[in-house]
């Protein structure tokens, strides 16, 4: 799994980029397909307020999964981006579950129709 953690407007400490891929690398434990993250983080005013935008692409076979998040600290908008990539994730997971049991035959009634 890569890690590309970039921001617009000025430069990342590297405890930062650190800290974001320390969070996020807890991610395949959700989904194990993902191949590469890209997190973007954008600070703002908007009026008096400073506001970080956190963006995830996660790249995964299929659909990628796209994740925003705000927050006034770097630390918090990653985290709580990372609570929505986790939530994304198992839901995501669940389906695919879901999906695959619905294509495999019921096994009570092949059962039955054998007795």
């Amino acid at each position: 799994m890569k890690f590309r953690v970039e921001s617009a407007g000025h430069k990342l400490s590297p405890s930062l980029k650190e800290f974001a891929s320390l969070k996020l690398s807890n991610l395949h434990r959700y989904y194990k397909d993902i191949q590469e993250i890209e997190v973007t983080l954008i600070n703002e005013t908007k009026g008096a307020k400073e506001v970080v935008n956190c963006t995830l692409n996660i790249r995964i076979p299929g659909k990628d999964e796209y994740i925003k998040s705000t927050s006034s600290i770097f630390e918090d908008a990653i985290l709580k981006a990372a609570d929505a990539a986790k939530r994304r994730l198992r839901i995501r997971k669940t389906q695919l579950q879901a999906a695959r049991k619905r294509k495999t035959p019921n096994r009570k009634v092949a059962a039955k129709r054998a007795v």
